[in-house]
């Protein structure tokens, strides 16, 4: 038997505040079709987001016409998105969805 001080891990720490500050963002006007359209997902890190996102990329290729889907994981929830994702993101396509996991 083992004493828990002779075990060891490491502790991860992450602040509960983003760093970014400014003004919100609004909202982009809908879409009035995805036929054609590159899609953007956004995984945020937890557990199995990243596989409800490829049921979804699925089902908006097969289903509506999206031409390309472009992926991203954020390597943890309490971290915000890099700005290059975002800015490939703005860049590159036309609909971004996130999806939480669990």
């Amino acid at each position: 038997m083992t004493d828990a001080a002779d075990r060891s891990f490491e502790v991860r720490l992450v602040p509960p505040t983003a760093w970014r500050t400014g003004a919100p963002a609004l909202a982009a006007p809908r879409l009035r079709t995805l036929d054609g359209a590159t899609v953007a997902l956004l995984a945020n890190g937890k557990a199995n987001g990243d596989l409800l996102l490829e049921e979804i990329a699925h089902a908006l290729t097969a289903r509506h016409g999206v031409r390309a889907v472009l992926r991203h994981t954020k390597p943890h929830p309490s971290l915000p998105v890099d700005d290059e994702v975002l800015l490939m993101f703005a860049e590159h396509a036309h609909a971004v969805l996130s999806a939480i996991g669990d």
